[in-house]
C-alpha cells in the first residue's frame, strides 16, 4: 500500500489536471480524471503499517 503523504501527492497532482480538462472545456477527460481522483481517495490508506478504513 501507498503511504498517505504520496497519494495526496498523486491526487493533486490530478486535481491540477482535472482544472486544465475543464478549463479547456474538455468534458471527457474531466471525467476520466475525476472518476480517478474518486478511486484514489476510496482506497485505503496505510498509517503506522496497517490499514485504515475510511468512516
Amino acid at each position: 500500500m501507498v503511504d498517505p503523504p504520496h497519494r495526496a501527492a498523486v491526487v493533486a497532482s490530478l486535481a491540477k489536471t482535472l482544472i486544465r480538462a475543464v478549463a479547456l472545456g474538455d468534458e471527457k477527460a474531466a471525467g476520466v480524471v475525476h472518476e480517478a481522483i474518486g478511486r484514489l481517495l476510496a482506497l485505503p490508506a496505510v498509517l503506522d503499517g496497517r490499514a485504515r478504513s475510511r468512516r
